[in-house]
Order: structure tokens, then sequence, then C-alpha cells
């Protein structure tokens, strides 16, 4: 049942994961920083501006955007893990049928 809830969490952070770097893209570029990487994964992965690129530069404070990006990140981890306890309390006992 262990292996379920592991296979259930590794599945909604891939999507929420998703979910969250199609926001980052879609919100943060071109309003807190500027950058050359252009793609949803691209954009939601640190450094977000490389240093020795031109044209790539912070528009609000670099630690307002890590912040953010952490409140984000905490999302991606936390929101899956509350689903899959979730959905396990919710089928625990057809799951102990199937599995026993």
């Amino acid at each position: 049942m262990k292996l379920v809830a592991v296979f259930i969490y590794v599945f909604l952070f891939a999507v929420c994961f998703l979910v969250l770097a199609l926001i980052w893209h879609w919100r943060m570029p071109g309003v807190y920083f500027m950058n050359r990487d252009a793609g949803p994964i691209a954009d939601f992965l640190p450094p977000f501006v490389h240093p020795d690129a031109s044209g790539e530069f912070f528009i609000r404070p670099k630690e307002v955007v890590y912040t953010i990006w952490a409140v984000f990140l905490g999302c991606a981890l936390v929101i899956p893990g509350v689903c899959s306890w979730l959905l396990m309390r919710m089928y625990e006992r057809a799951l102990k049928k199937a599995w026993m």
C-alpha cells in the first residue's frame, strides 16, 4: 500500500510541477526578471538570470524572485502530498482489499 502512495505522489508531483511551471512562465518573466531562456521548465529552474549573458537582468530584487520561487516549489511538494494522503484515506479500505 505504501508503494501505491508513492506512485500517487510521484504522478501528482509531476502534474503539479508542470502546472506551477506553466503559471511561473506565464506570470514571472518580463515582470520580475528578463532572460533569454524561453520555455516553461527552463524559466522555472534557477538561475533565472545568467550573470554572463547580455540582456538578462532582474527587474525586481533577486530576493523577491527567489522567495516567490520557494513558495512555488513548496506548493509543488506539499500539494501532491496532501492530495495523496487524502486519496489514501478515502480509499484505504478498498486498497487493503486489493493488495491483500
